[in-house]
């Protein structure tokens, strides 16, 4: 009976042993170099509540989930693992000393049009410190991410570094409201890419009053707006319906009068955030173009900021981090200042980096992080807690070793074939395989019955280097007759000799 195929899930990949074997040695090595820096494993759910994420990344990332309800309950797979952490730690470990260091490396999923290093299906390996801020903390970060790549031998990266506090306080200081922040913020790098145009574009989605030219007021209605708006929306409520009835108008209408001045109290507050919204395009568009060597960026963007009347808070600590990273002796030519960084998240406050492998043009994006010191008390924390951290992407990690001709090579995984001449020998052949797993050598067992020369010919298919042929006479001698598959060499010998003589073997054939 004939059936259908059934595909594989598209986004998702099956990680077959020869590659799935290279990135265990990546992990290792990377396992190994946070270990050295006292961060310790955490391991978190496939599966967490949405509002999570929601809380986390803001509602843009909803149409990038893997969201479902069950049981009237909404829940996803997890997108990224740094809120994972994060939940894991107000949960189980706010009463340990600070700073928690952990490191973490699992499955993410994401809805999204797969390409060459970017899959709906993906593995994150990185770090989180929670519990101090500052400078050295942060180069610490930066500098783990470095030396990660460094024990992997790769050369071709750079590492971009930016401060998303700069923005945070211009878009402050002119009190956008919340959700036209956040939608700046997110389209930092849309802004640089794409250009302005495109932000203004996706800005009238969300707010259709953005670039509508208004009737020029008078000097009285524009003095009118202003004192208005600068009054609580209460009080501007009242001088408003006073106003009308001290000049005897009535207001005709199906509305209600206070319902008619609350809709044109929110008019006048959208024609002011229209144009605080043109400002704030115009500072990042100045801003984003700042990207280069970091004294003088830093310098530039002093500069820019003076000319707004912001004071250089941002700055310093980003001057901070870059002269604290000297002392982790990181080639200054890998290091760049760039303040149209912005990561895209809502969660970030201070310091973010990005580390880029390959031509400049055709870069790929290896791990980012940042500073996120408002996310533990915003998932329920005791306290204020600062926190910072990175990720890598372990299939962009193997493309950029595969391209710079580094990938870790499969290792050697079976080194004894043991083959039984009969059916009969079939125990002894299992007692000298389990004797020698005993002793830590890596052991296969004919289970085919498929005679001697044939598993000869599979043993050279799988590169297995030694062979120990066991029939009657040997079961009966309490002996092996042991195979060097390249050299075709064979010796018999007792049982308690043979692991000896294969390492022995090894190191000649190594030589």
């Amino acid at each position: 009976m004939r059936t259908t195929k059934i595909e594989r899930v598209r986004g998702v990949n099956d990680v077959l042993p020869d590659t799935c074997t290279a990135d265990r040695q990546i992990q290792s090595k990377l396992q190994t170099c946070f270990e050295s820096f006292g961060y310790r494993p955490i391991d978190v759910p496939l599966i967490e509540y949405t509002e999570l994420y929601l809380k986390k990344s803001g509602e843009d990332i909803a149409e990038r989930l893997f969201d479902f309800v069950y049981r009237n309950r909404r829940l996803c797979l997890r997108p990224e693992l740094t809120a994972s952490v994060v939940r894991a730690y107000v949960d189980h470990l706010q009463g340990n000393p600070l700073p928690v260091r952990l490191f973490y490396c699992g499955s993410a999923f994401r809805y999204e049009r797969p390409q060459k290093g970017r899959y709906r299906q993906f593995t994150q390996m990185g770090i989180e410190m929670v519990g101090t801020g500052g400078a050295i903390a942060d180069a610490e970060v930066i500098a783990l991410a470095c030396q990660g790549l460094d024990r992997l031998d790769l050369s071709s990266y750079r590492v971009a570094i930016g401060h998303i506090g700069v923005l945070t306080k211009f878009l402050d200081s002119l009190q956008l409201e919340t959700r036209l922040s956040s939608f700046l913020l997110g389209n930092m790098e849309i802004l640089r890419k794409d250009g302005k145009a495109e932000v203004e574009r996706r800005l009238k989605d969300i707010y259709p009053d953005f670039g509508v030219e208004n009737v020029q007021e008078t000097t009285e209605a524009k003095t009118l707006t202003n004192v208005l708006q600068n009054m609580a929306e209460t009080e501007a409520r009242t001088a408003i319906l006073e106003l009308l009835d001290s000049m005897n108008i009535q207001l005709v209408s199906t509305r209600e009068p206070a319902e008619i001045v609350d809709r044109l109290l929110v008019k006048m507050k959208r024609q002011d955030q229209t144009s605080r919204l043109t400002q704030a395009l115009e500072f990042m568009h100045q801003l984003s173009q700042l990207v280069g060597e970091p004294a003088a960026t830093i310098q530039e963007a002093k500069k820019l900021l003076s000319s707004y009347e912001i004071e250089h808070s941002g700055l310093e600590q980003l001057q901070s981090i870059i002269n604290t990273l000297e002392h982790y002796h990181i080639d200054r030519q890998k290091i760049v200042v760039d303040f149209g960084l912005s990561r895209g998240l809502q969660y970030y406050t201070g310091m973010v980096f990005e580390v880029y492998h390959g031509n400049f043009g055709d870069e790929r994006q290896l791990c980012g992080g940042g500073r996120y010191d408002n996310l533990v008390s915003g998932f329920g924390g005791r306290q204020e807690t600062p926190a910072t951290g990175f990720s890598y992407g372990i299939e962009r990690l193997r493309l950029a070793l595969e391209a710079e001709g580094k990938l870790p090579k499969s290792e050697q995984l079976v080194e004894v074939l043991v083959v039984p001449v009969t059916e009969e020998d079939a125990g002894y052949a299992i007692a000298i395989a389990e004797t020698l797993r005993s002793q830590s050598l890596r052991v296969e067992l004919d289970v085919r019955d498929k005679g001697v020369s044939s598993n000869f010919q599979y043993a050279n298919k799988q590169n297995i280097p030694f062979a120990i042929i066991v029939g009657e006479k040997e079961r009966l001698a309490a002996e092996v007759v042991l195979r060097d598959m390249n050299s075709r060499e064979e010796q018999r010998l007792p049982i308690g000799e043979v692991a000896a003589q294969i390492q022995q073997m090894r190191g000649q054939n190594a030589n």
